[in-house]
């Protein structure tokens, strides 16, 4: 699925995803300008080290995505220079100018990961069952002292779940790059998606 920077601060489902992040902050445009030696998706310490060679301050937020299916807040952060605007400094894994960003003042970073906030934007159900897998993997990761661990760590069943989710996450983007619904064939082919790993999968979330 190809990933944009929404270009509407103003549209209906930015101002929906705004409202379930709980924040009264405007979301804004801010440009991509990643520094020399910074790392993708390290935008904690790429930050931190701009703070200390350069001055200024981080600010916590929430980057903006979107694709065809959903809408995507990522925690973030960015870098405010010393006369106050926003910049920044984090290299994605794609080509990135502009990212939009919604600065969130009351959550902090304080070495755990923090979830994305996903919606449906496309009214294919299929896609909600795509945003339960990836809730469901960053759980597994996530859960209890993992939260403080920056190497995954898996029991046997946990690895075999998180496998099982990664896979789900795989062949449902497949199916959605195809147009298909929780009614149409499986990617398996057996049976109807939702009579076959659709059910599966809600089986298998009952027990995480």
């Amino acid at each position: 699925m190809a990933v944009i920077t929404p270009s509407d601060l103003e549209s209906i489902w930015l101002r929906r995803l705004i409202e379930k992040l709980g924040v009264s902050e405007e979301p804004r445009i801010l440009d991509c300008k990643p520094d020399q030696g910074a790392q993708i998706n390290e935008c904690f310490p790429n930050v931190e080290a701009k703070v200390s060679t350069t001055g200024g301050a981080i600010v916590y937020g929430w980057q903006v995505w979107e694709t065809e299916h959903l809408i995507e807040a990522e925690f973030h952060a960015v870098w405010a220079s010393p006369s106050g605007g926003l910049l920044d400094v984090t290299p994605k894994a794609f080509p990135c100018k502009s990212i939009a960003f919604v600065p969130d003042p009351n959550t902090n970073y304080v070495g755990q990961q923090i979830d994305n906030v996903r919606i449906n934007t496309s009214g294919n159900a299929l896609v909600d069952d795509l945003i339960k897998v990836c809730e469901a993997k960053f759980k597994l990761e996530n859960a209890g002292e993992k939260a403080d661990m920056y190497a995954l760590s898996l029991n046997d069943d946990e690895a075999s779940y998180w496998q099982f989710l990664g896979q789900m996450r795989e062949n449902i983007m497949i199916l959605l790059s195809k147009g298909s619904t929780r009614n149409q064939q499986c990617f398996c082919g057996a049976d109807k998606y939702k009579k076959c790993h659709g059910r599966v999968l809600v089986q298998l979330l009952e027990r995480l």
